[in-house]
């Protein structure tokens, strides 16, 4: 029998529909992964509720997706978990220290081939039989992921905890801390690209708390973060596509642990004792509302921008209407927590 003409049409249009749909991300559905004391909780942004919690038994102090979203690395300061975003499993620990070397991790970034973990650690070492500790200058280490081992380590100053990758520079790392400075992967050194406690004459010193990286694998890689000075509130801007930074004035004075950009650019969102939005391109405040819950430290948009998570800090996420910024729901967590990531599976 000759196959129908029309049927075979029909067939050829609906998957030309189909393709259409799965190239436009038409199917991608949006998860909050928020790592609380002793699990991580999963969270469909469709119904927000929590779907799945895997258990560990530690404190995270903040986290890192793969560039391709195939790991979430989970920084417990003396280990980092390992979970499986297509399975959502813990399937590897990764530990650094040894009988004669601690290591404690305070910052973590995944390099863009996924292939090492870049991170800022505290190292204490001693020697065998001697009753004497030697501790290191603060280290920026390069740990190969498959090969669990360090492969190399630099001196950085104290108090970085935040190395942020640029997408297209493999060779070097922006390291936020009292300081920003871009760090040379080759050859260690590092040169200031702006300063907050170090400043130059007559800039006012600045203070920022550089603790939370709310960017998501795949949004438009532009970090965005409130600081402090004598003038009021201003954002630095890292373009992690370009490298370059540059700052924005804030036309009012909120206090904020941290921000985050829009999908479309258009408004930053800052968060502690209130939620805040701030028009990119003035710096105006279109809009702020205390938050319900109390002080929170970080916040997370669905990859559509029409809701923004706010937390954790006790044991609850918000969830508001960007729009608005009325609040559509609280969503109960296991214990509290410091740090939440969107993820969106495709």
């Amino acid at each position: 029998m000759r196959p129908n003409k029309s049927k075979i049409a029909l067939i050829s249009i609906i998957t030309f529909i189909l393709m259409t749909l799965v190239s436009q991300g038409a199917w991608a559905k949006d998860f909050i992964y928020a790592p609380v004391s002793n699990g991580l909780q999963i969270i469909d942004c469709d119904t927000d509720t929590i779907i799945k919690t895997i258990p560990y038994n530690d404190t995270i102090l903040s986290a890192a997706f793969s560039p391709d979203g195939k790991r979430y690395y989970l920084n417990a300061v003396q280990s980092v978990y390992v979970i499986d975003t297509a399975t959502d499993k813990l399937i590897d620990t990764l530990s650094f220290s040894s009988e004669l070397s601690k290591v404690s991790v305070f910052g973590i970034t995944v390099s863009n081939d996924g292939k090492k973990l870049y991170m800022c650690c505290s190292i204490t070492k001693k020697k065998q039989n001697i009753p004497k500790l030697n501790v290191l200058p603060p280290q920026l280490v390069e740990y190969d992921i498959a090969g669990r081992k360090m492969v190399k380590n630099y001196p950085i100053p104290a108090s970085f905890s935040s190395p942020i990758t640029l997408i297209n520079d493999p060779d070097h790392l922006v390291l936020v801390g009292l300081d920003i400075l871009k760090l040379n992967l080759k050859t260690g050194k590092t040169e200031q690209m702006m300063g907050l406690l170090n400043t130059k004459k007559p800039e006012d010193m600045r203070n920022s708390l550089v603790v939370w990286q709310p960017g998501s694998p795949g949004d438009h890689g532009i970090f965005v973060n409130p600081y402090y000075d004598a003038q009021g509130l201003g954002y630095f801007i890292i373009d992690k596509n370009t490298g370059k930074l540059s700052v924005l004035r804030g036309k009012d004075v909120w206090f904020a642990y941290s921000s985050i950009l829009s999908p479309d650019k258009k408004f930053i969102y800052a968060v502690m004792d209130e939620l805040i939005k701030v028009d990119m391109a003035t710096g105006e405040t279109v809009k702020a509302v205390p938050l319900k819950t109390g002080t929170n430290y970080t916040v997370a948009l669905t990859s559509d921008g029409k809701k923004i998570y706010v937390g954790p800090a006790g044991p609850d996420i918000s969830v508001y209407d960007t729009k608005t910024l009325e609040l559509l729901s609280v969503i109960p967590l296991m214990a509290d927590g410091e740090y939440m990531t969107r993820f969106t599976k495709r």
